[in-house]
């Protein structure tokens, strides 16, 4: 294999100038918070409606739901409904206590009945109480025996959940909306400069283009693939990025979704294409985990699940990668909101599974580790939100960003174990242990 050169200087720093090239894209101005829109109490009803005689034969039955208080006041209402919503006993007029016949409704020209005595109907029992349908769900027949909060429920009950406003918002400015165009393009075009730059500038380039087979994950490979888990970890956090600023320039979530990924895949070619020019050789392996990446996060994308899973990746200064550990994170915020449980301090949690390497290219030399870690961290984007700092201004997006995507020495606790010699090494941090 050939001579590799000293390997942060390389991928980690391409990956870190893309990722604040989009930072400054992501603080344009503050933006107020949205707020979910009230849903208007349904009115008392007052009044008993008239007798089919005094309403006559033209009124249509009222729609089951209205857009407006009062849009349908030439209507027939549904009086089961509005019983049960007054919780109180149905009370007849003195004009209506006694029903007309059949035939007086079939003449409503004849004179109207005389008055009867008040009467007044048993109140109806509602039946059973039921308990507030959750806000997510996890299957979509669950919870069949709760009571929807409003009557549009019933529209949605088999709808994908929906994530809340803390996972959805984002800061928007004006002036990057009216120069969408412009920056669409620019955007893509600055990230290609930045990786090529960076693989160019500062390296050898008296080379001709070749290929490097560096493996994968293997014990004996350069960095014992650390650097594999770095491109996934990379692009996953940089696809993301850049769906969030398609979404800030005023594209819809699925165009944002398609231009993320396919800026991330052709940002992770360029650079290796640069690579093949500078020494380090086109690596398939890299472009491989990159494209990994990038679609692992379109896909938790496509399929709403931000509010349970993220990879955050590590770099921490050094030539090598033995003190970096990257995460896959199962957030159990998520699953108390889907099930509509209040988890308490546990929603401040996070359950990972890690990798990272100890050892390799370290001088002096140690003895080489790859390590598999299952460990409990802090979910620092779940702390955030319920401090209220929000993704919603461009103040709250950046501290949301690095805590959101990058994992940070001694904010996680569990056991690893040692690929290379089958032995367990824990409960410790991973990251200097």
């Amino acid at each position: 294999m050939a001579a590799r050169l000293p390997q942060p200087a390389r991928g980690r720093w391409q990956r870190a100038a893309v990722s604040l090239f989009l930072l400054l894209l992501a603080v344009p101005a503050p933006l107020p918070a949205q707020e979910m829109p009230s849903h208007r109490a349904t009115p008392f009803v007052t009044e008993v409606s008239p007798s089919p005689v005094e309403r006559g034969s033209s009124l249509q039955s009222c729609p089951a739901y209205r857009l407006l208080p009062d849009p349908f006041r030439d209507c027939e209402p549904w009086k089961a409904s509005a019983v049960l919503r007054t919780g109180a006993p149905l009370q007849l007029a003195q004009a209506g206590a006694a029903l007309p016949s059949a035939e007086e409704t079939r003449e409503p020209d004849r004179a109207p009945l005389a008055p009867a005595d008040n009467r007044s109907l048993p109140p109806i029992d509602p039946g059973p109480s039921r308990r507030p349908c959750p806000t997510h769900r996890l299957l979509p027949g669950e919870s069949r025996d709760c009571e929807p909060p409003t009557a549009f429920a019933d529209l949605t009950m088999d709808a994908r959940p929906q994530l809340g406003q803390a996972d959805t918002e984002l800061p928007r400015w004006e002036v990057l909306e009216r120069h969408r165009l412009l920056l669409s393009a620019l955007v893509p075009v600055t990230s290609w400069g930045l990786v090529t730059l960076n693989s160019l500038a500062g390296y050898d380039t008296n080379h001709s283009f070749r290929f490097n087979d560096e493996g994968w994950f293997g014990p004996n490979t350069t960095n014992g693939g650390a650097d594999k888990a770095s491109h996934l970890a990379d692009y996953f956090v940089i696809a993301n990025l850049f769906e969030d600023v398609y979404r800030m320039l005023g594209y819809s979530e699925n165009a944002a979704r398609w231009s993320g990924l396919g800026i991330a895949l052709t940002t992770g070619f360029a650079n290796e294409i640069s690579d093949g020019f500078n020494g380090y050789g086109f690596s398939w392996q890299d472009f491989a985990m990159d494209s990994a990446g990038a679609v692992t996060a379109s896909v938790v994308s496509a399929t709403h699940t931000k509010d349970l899973f993220s990879i955050r990746t590590s770099h921490l200064p050094g030539s090598t990668y033995t003190h970096d550990v990257y995460s896959a994170d199962f957030k159990i915020s998520g699953l108390g909101q889907r099930l509509g449980v209040n988890l308490g301090p546990l929603r401040w949690f996070l359950l990972s599974v890690t990798y990272g390497s100890k050892g390799y290219r370290v001088s002096p030399p140690i003895e080489h580790q790859r390590q598999v870690g299952f460990e409990i961290g802090l979910n620092l984007q779940q702390i955030l939100n319920d401090l209220g700092v929000k993704r919603n201004t461009w103040w709250g997006y950046a501290l949301h960003l690095f805590p959101d995507n990058i994992r940070f020495p001694y904010t996680a606790v569990g056991m690893r174990v040692d690929l290379n010699h089958g032995k367990w090494h824990g409960p410790n941090s991973g990251n200097y242990d």
